[in-house]
């Protein structure tokens, strides 16, 4: 099995993440993600997926039968071998994936009229703002407004950047929209990133954003974080 193929990785991530990917299979996968950056990175990117999903649930309390049903289950004596796994399982959890992904943007408009915490307006100065930044209660996701059309070159773009307190590099937050609105969805990282800075800043960059990860051009705004009440 050829694990390097993209798609193949990718299924496989799915599978993981979703937990249909059991038994030796799994432990393989794991083993795979310990030394192939690529195939952690997939992982990652289906846990971000579809951790959404895991924020909007409630929890449930499992009714007594339900219990009862575990501890029959923990102290049987026999256990019934599982039939061999069919091709078609993999496309079953695939699809299985897709449906999670469907309900998770289904769920994000929901989400979206929920009350958000404004964690900096961004302008040259107090008396010129240029963008008004909002997060949601568990920072997955910000609310750009846009409180002034730019006029600058339109071949450029701006970026968002979040500082940690700690003196650690900045971590880009997605690119800013020149008017309107817009939301940014947030990965784990870029969240706990939102949540440890001090400041935010914006930086001029290339269209599509900086090529190396780290701010480019120059820095023309810089705000310190409104503390959470």
């Amino acid at each position: 099995m050829n694990h390097e193929h993209e798609e193949l990785i990718d299924l496989l991530a799915a599978e993981y993440v979703v937990g249909t990917l059991r038994g030796s299979a799994r432990r393989r996968f794991e083993r795979i993600c310990s030394s192939m950056p690529a195939a952690n990175a997939a992982r990652s990117r289906w846990e971000d997926r579809l951790a959404i999903l895991a924020l909007q649930l409630d929890p449930i309390q499992p009714q007594a039968r339900t219990w009862r049903a575990i501890r029959q289950q923990i102290s049987a004596t026999t256990v019934t071998p599982m039939r061999p796994r069919k091709p078609r399982g993999r496309w079953l959890a695939l699809a299985a994936a897709a449906a999670l992904l469907a309900i998770a943007v289904w769920l994000v408009p929901q989400w979206t009229g929920a009350p958000t915490q404004i964690v900096a307006v961004l302008g040259t100065d107090a008396a010129h703002p240029q963008w008004r930044i909002e997060r949601s209660a568990d920072a997955h996701q910000l609310r750009v407004t846009a409180l002034g059309a730019m006029t600058s070159d339109p071949r450029s773009a701006f970026e968002l950047w979040a500082l940690p307190r700690d003196g650690k590099p900045p971590v880009s937050l997605g690119l800013l929209p020149r008017d309107g609105n817009a939301a940014l969805r947030l990965n784990l990282a870029q969240s706990l990133a939102v949540l440890a800075a001090g400041k935010l800043a914006v930086s001029v960059e290339p269209p599509g954003g900086s090529p190396t990860g780290a701010p480019t051009g120059p820095v023309i705004m810089l705000v310190a974080v409104t503390s959470s009440s």
